[in-house]
């Protein structure tokens, strides 16, 4: 596994970077143009999606151009995508291959004149996405990424509340339960514009290196992941103008993204990465048990964060994890057993090779383990049984809350290291880290980033000078900055290009969290922001929304029906509403307080390709009810490519 394909990828990396070319229908096309100049010397131009428009604008080229509306999908004179008609989303040439009343997008269509052409343009008003999902469209909205449909500004500067100073207040938070294709489709229902928003940012040029990563690993990857990516395709499908083969590579260039950044690997330490700026710890003592972690990353990414919660229905553990849901994997996590995982980068990750990510493993772990000793296991095992890691190299910190017992695990492609918790005085154990791996572990002893020594220094300095070893004190270690403003070596960290993103601390039942720079965070919101994984685990009701030709599915699943009476379905042409309700009588609960049910309801007062937006009620006795949803879906002919 670990040669073949790298060898492949390096070659791969060189054709897409170096030559221009034009090429299939699976891969990107350049453009070749004359510049203005006397001597008439060409040069290329990117075109992603192969439909004769550059991705960027070249005026002063022979012919000139103005960049694609849609760099991603196609809609110029080479290659087209259906627009109206019963293969909504499909490639097409001319109309006709778009169905009765088809429409093929091949002129740049652009009704709204926003700059998004139409058939990538998910929103209808200013902007291209609802990325927060709160009904306005980016363009039209005060804080793009954090819900907030009042539009609430008390300060009249432009930003609304929830992201004054443009630092996010609070990351979106929701509950997935099924199985986990169906939790995937669940994903992208609740998050699509942000998916689709990040697969384009992340760039749909590299799905050919991402799905051959994928088929190289395909019989290792643990099949909860592979169910869960396949869902998020689907449900994509489900709730955007998109073919299945388009919703797919978004999806695997999100959950290899992480992986590919880390290719080709260098073969020493040199170039270092100023995004590669974690920093993590967990402490025990008679003031409780803490894990502790910094997220660093390029600035601005903190508003892809989300809080997810997970429940299989297959038994696996429930977990809650802080990713952007364009991943399928784990970082950030604690399960109902008590377990909780943090990830840093590790460096070097020398003569690494293509394998297994170590998060699709975190995910794994976070479902199937109970003890810290059988999460160890999950990550020794792999390994000793002829398997590599893939090629970002990674520091793990695990607390098992059960009984406080705490490790370190460092992973490169074929070796591990694992050092359980160390006295640091009488009564408090800890585990500590930030990038580099410990000497006896790195095999190039040169290695050095100034700003991972420094800012475990730091942290050793301070987890030292405490006096006591609480919920306060671990914030103050996580905002520390020095004597000045943070920059990139402090913990609370200011670099160049990258910052702190988000900063969480967890403790057996409460998952507590900054956005953006946490000493600035305090300065604006005073306070963290908390959820509480008790509260979490009693989330009632999942609600989704599948489409059929001229029928939309409804489906949802109680966990428990304590006071539950019954459901109301309502459906709407807009998410604003209005609202009206689509089943003639109550639907009867048929759950109980020990155990949930689940339920489907059938639309069909519905029109193919034709947007509607649905709403749950569960009405409780003796009186009260709590409204689900909205949920987005698009009934039409459903064109499926099986992966």
């Amino acid at each position: 596994m670990k040669n073949s394909l790298y060898a492949s990828i390096t070659v791969l990396l060189f054709l897409i970077c170096v030559i221009p070319k034009t090429v299939s229908a699976e891969d990107v096309c350049y453009i070749t143009v004359y510049l203005s100049s006397p001597d008439q010397q060409t040069t290329t131009l990117l075109d992603t999606d192969c439909d004769g428009i550059p991705d960027n604008d070249c005026i002063a080229c022979t012919p000139s151009y103005i960049k694609d509306n849609c760099p991603t999908i196609p809609n110029g004179p080479d290659k087209g995508t259906c627009l109206e008609g019963k293969k909504r989303g499909y490639p097409c040439t001319r109309d006709i291959n778009c169905g009765a009343g088809g429409l093929c997008s091949k002129n740049q269509e652009d009704s709204e004149g926003d700059g998004f052409g139409d058939i990538c343009d998910y929103c209808d008003g200013n902007g291209a996405y609802d990325t927060d999902d709160d009904g306005l469209c980016d363009g039209d909205d005060n804080c793009v990424y954090v819900p907030n449909g009042d539009q609430q500004d008390s300060d009249a500067d432009g930003k609304g509340d929830v992201c004054t100073e443009n630092i996010p207040k609070f990351s979106r938070a929701t509950s997935f339960r099924g199985s986990y294709e169906e939790i995937g489709r669940q994903i992208a229902h609740a998050y699509s514009d942000l998916i689709i928003n990040v697969a384009n940012l992340f760039s749909l040029s590299d799905a050919p290196l991402a799905q051959s990563i994928y088929d190289e690993i395909e019989p290792v990857i643990p099949e909860s992941i592979k169910a869960h990516m396949q869902g998020l395709a689907y449900g994509l499908t489900e709730v955007a103008p998109l073919s299945y083969e388009t919703a797919w590579n978004m999806v695997v260039v999100g959950s290899f993204f992480i992986e590919m950044m880390n290719l080709p690997v260098p073969a020493s330490a040199d170039g270092k990465n100023e995004q590669e700026g974690c920093t993590a710890f967990a402490l025990s003592s008679q003031d409780g048990t803490f894990l502790c972690h910094n997220t660093d990353n390029y600035k601005g990414n903190e508003v892809y964060n989300t809080l997810l919660y997970i429940v299989p229905e297959n038994g696996d553990n429930s977990y809650a994890h802080f990713f952007a849901p364009n991943f399928v994997d784990a970082a950030l996590a604690l399960n109902d057993k008590g377990l909780g995982i943090t990830f840093n980068v590790g460096n070097p990750n020398t003569n690494a090779a293509v394998g297994l990510p170590v998060l699709f493993m975190v995910r794994y772990v976070m479902e199937k383990a109970s003890t810290l000793d059988e999460a160890i296991g999950y990550f020794t095992d792999f390994l000793e049984s002829g398997n590599t890691y893939g090629t970002t190299g990674t520091i793990l910190l695990l607390v098992d809350f059960k009984d406080s017992s705490m490790a370190k695990l460092q992973i490169r492609t074929e070796k591990i290291k694992v050092t359980y918790g160390e006295e640091l005085k009488p009564g408090v154990t800890y585990v500590a880290t930030t990038n580099h791996y410990d000497e006896d572990f790195r095999d190039d002893p040169d290695y050095y980033y100034e700003s991972s020594w420094k800012r475990l220094e730091r942290l050793m300095e301070l987890l030292n000078q405490a006096e006591t070893y609480d919920l306060e004190t671990c914030w103050a270690i996580l905002t520390d900055h020095g004597d000045g403003e943070p920059n990139n070596n402090t913990i609370s960290r200011q670099g160049t290009s990258t910052w702190t993103t988000i900063s969480n601390i967890f403790t057996p039942d409460i998952l507590s969290y900054t956005l953006g720079i946490p000493s600035k965070y305090f300065e604006v919101y005073e306070a963290p922001r908390s959820a509480s994984f008790t509260e979490m685990q009693k989330v009632q009701t999942s609600f989704s929304a599948l489409p059929g030709p001229e029928k939309v599915l409804l489906k949802w699943r109680t966990a428990s029906e304590t006071h539950t009476k019954g459901f109301n379905l309502y459906r709407a042409d807009s998410k604003e509403g209005p609202y009206n309700k689509i089943n003639p009588s109550l639907i009867t609960a048929k759950g109980s307080p020990e155990r949930g049910a689940f339920y489907t309801f059938v639309d069909r007062e519905v029109n193919n390709m034709k947007i509607y937006f649905y709403k749950l009620e569960e009405v409780y006795l003796p009186d009260g009810s709590m409204v689900h949803g909205p949920v987005r879906c698009v009934p039409k002919k459903v064109y499926e490519t099986e992966k």
